[in-house]
């Protein structure tokens, strides 16, 4: 759902789901999860919160204070934070992440492990991109309305803990490319917000390139130009809606982004070679 927190901006979502009992009694479970997109003001404070945290900066500094110690969270790392203690955490600046909140049985032993370890609450490198394909997982089950399966997501979240607790020290060394970071960033901002009206310029901006030089790079790191790949995440998930929701194709059309019902079924005809109704019709 969409958020209305003080400092967050378009594109935000959140999602609480509600454990099921055997999830509470033998797996590690979402309390709740999301993506946020945040500008100067926003700000958390919490005293018990009553589980643990994993979040991921995809771009900017997210300042975050727990158990008497203040981090900065930059773009590429992951933070690992035990809300049962009083914490906050803001924006400085723009700033975007991804974040879960959640439970399991040994939990506070894993982070109690990580801490000692780390002498903090930061990951970087290998592991941390890791850490933030297991989240993104996560969350996209929510926002695109799969069913969910809580033993995948137990497994997602026990993944992440190894990797925080038992990274190798080299692994961390190992820093994405710039452009394939750039990319990455910006192809999950694409997917999140593919219902906006999205520009080459806007795109760019957000990973800090020029659109000239973001064009070239992603490209080469997608065989595709940033248009291509926006047609192509848009027009996958109209195929989605398509055959799991009986929404009608006007609302299909303006979930995924269209402005006119006309305009999408064109698209989706010259792409698929069928229209939107037929692909609905036989099940494709």
């Amino acid at each position: 759902m969409l958020v209305q927190e003080k400092g967050t901006i378009s594109g935000s979502e959140e999602f609480h789901p509600k454990p099921s009992e055997i999830a509470e009694k033998l797996l590690f479970y979402v309390v709740g999860c999301g993506v946020f997109f945040c500008e100067y003001g926003y700000r958390i404070e919490r005293e018990d919160y009553g589980n643990y945290m994993l979040l991921y900066v995809t771009k900017g500094v997210l300042a975050v204070s727990t158990e008497g110690k203040t981090y900065l969270v930059k773009e590429g790392q992951a933070a690992f934070l035990n809300c049962h203690k009083y914490h906050t955490y803001y924006a400085k600046g723009f700033v975007s992440f991804f974040w879960v909140h959640f439970e399991g049985s040994n939990t506070a032993e894993f982070y109690e492990e990580f801490t000692e370890r780390r002498n903090g609450i930061v990951l970087e490198g290998s592991p941390a991109e890791k850490i933030r394909k297991n989240i993104f997982s996560i969350v996209s089950y929510y926002k695109n309305d799969l069913e969910v399966i809580e033993v995948e997501h137990s497994q997602n979240l026990y993944d992440c803990l190894c990797l925080l607790t038992f990274a190798r020290e080299e692994e961390e060394s190992v820093i994405e490319p710039e452009s394939t970071r750039a990319v990455s960033i910006a192809k999950e901002y694409i997917r999140q917000n593919m219902d906006q009206n999205l520009s080459l310029d806007g795109v760019a901006e957000t990973v800090g390139l020029s659109a000239c030089h973001f064009s070239r790079v992603f490209k080469k790191e997608t065989s595709y130009s940033p248009y291509e790949y926006i047609i192509l995440v848009r027009l996958n998930k109209a195929k989605h809606l398509l055959n799991t929701t009986d929404k009608t194709i006007k609302e299909i059309a303006y979930e995924v982004g269209y402005r006119s019902e006309s305009n999408f079924c064109n698209a989706f005809t010259s792409k698929i070679g069928i229209s939107p109704m037929n692909f609905r019709k036989f099940k494709l």
